[in-house]
């Protein structure tokens, strides 16, 4: 008899629906001058004409008077436009202003980052090709993991969340009572098992998957002010109380992102250390891991990312979601 292995059908993607942002118009921005220029005139006409009658008669003594009175009523007018625009003009300036200032900061952020990333190093290599070494280390300790762990009922983000704790924190003097610690609301017994089995395979492991460096040691030390600072860089656009496309320059960022830094950062916001990210709802606003590829993690034996982020669109779906609009 055959095994027919139950597959799930895909549904269709919906369209990803970004940020809400549309640029004021001309009449957005200045719709507080408008309305003082509008008030302000009505109410004038309305107190002059009235007192330019008795009743219903024309009073042309008043009348007089208020003939007279147009020339600096006008001037007066003139007098009170200019000083609205001339608001709205300083107005204008100190919103450039702010938007060079936000901008001057925010490149100087991406500049660091950059550099961030360079600085990371592991033996003899450094920069963006250390991802790719992270993510290898991670696959082997999940596997550790669910071997550990495979006789309890633990979810597939407690499966993530542990593994990527041993892979952050690691095992060493100091680093195996700290791990230990994070996962404090974990079976006591199967966290000892956890370390000890880590600590037996590191040697095989490295020689096994051809590794310059003795895995299983913890990388806190490299990607600990490495996400501070993207966490930071990408708070700052997120907060910032000014007229912008947030979107835009966030996603100027997400451009300095290698596929496996996103895969990287997908893991650490399904843990417990990535928990700002989920409060500010930032990696789904900001479709910050959008260009993991399709199947990078083996949906089966190891992550469903659509799974833990049903709502994100990633690159290779885009096409998809553009013949369904």
């Amino acid at each position: 008899m055959e095994n027919k292995e139950s597959t799930k059908t895909k549904q269709p993607v919906k369209p990803y629906l970004r940020p809400n942002y549309k640029p004021k118009n001309w009449w957005q921005r200045n719709w507080i001058e408008l309305v003082t220029i509008a008030v302000g005139v009505i109410i004038i006409h309305i107190f002059l004409l009235f007192k330019a009658f008795n009743g219903n008669e024309l009073n042309s003594t008043n009348a007089s008077e208020f003939g007279s009175f147009i020339g600096g009523y006008m001037g007066t007018l003139f007098a009170l436009v200019s000083v609205i625009f001339l608001y709205t003009t300083l107005r204008d300036q100190r919103r450039t202003s702010e938007i060079e200032k936000f901008e001057t900061r925010f490149f100087e952020l991406i500049r660091l980052h950059r550099d961030n990333v360079q600085e990371i190093t592991l033996k003899t290599q450094n920069g963006k090709k250390i991802f790719v070494l992270f993510i290898r280390e991670f696959r082997e300790i999940m596997k550790i993991v669910k071997d550990v762990f495979k006789n309890d009922k633990l979810e597939k983000k407690q499966i993530i969340e542990i593994s990527y704790l041993a892979f952050f924190y690691g095992i060493g003097p100091n680093s195996t009572r700290i791990l230990k610690n994070s996962l404090s609301n974990y079976d006591k017994t199967k966290v000892k098992k956890l370390t000890d089995e880590l600590q037996s395979q590191k040697q095989e492991v490295k020689k096994e998957r051809k590794f310059n460096y003795v895995p299983f040691e913890g990388h806190q030390s490299r990607l600990g002010h490495y996400y501070r600072h993207l966490f930071q860089s990408i708070a700052y656009c997120h907060n910032k109380k000014i007229d912008i496309d947030k979107y835009e320059y966030i996603k100027l960022i997400r451009a300095q992102l290698s596929n496996h830094e996103q895969a990287l950062l997908f893991l650490n916001s399904i843990s417990k250390l990535g928990k700002p990210w989920k409060d500010e709802n930032l990696i789904k606003t900001y479709r910050l891991i959008k260009n993991i590829p399709e199947d990078f993690f083996d949906p089966k034996k190891e992550i469903d990312i659509k799974e833990l982020y049903p709502e994100m669109i990633f690159e290779y779906e885009e096409n998809t979601v553009a013949n369904n609009v």
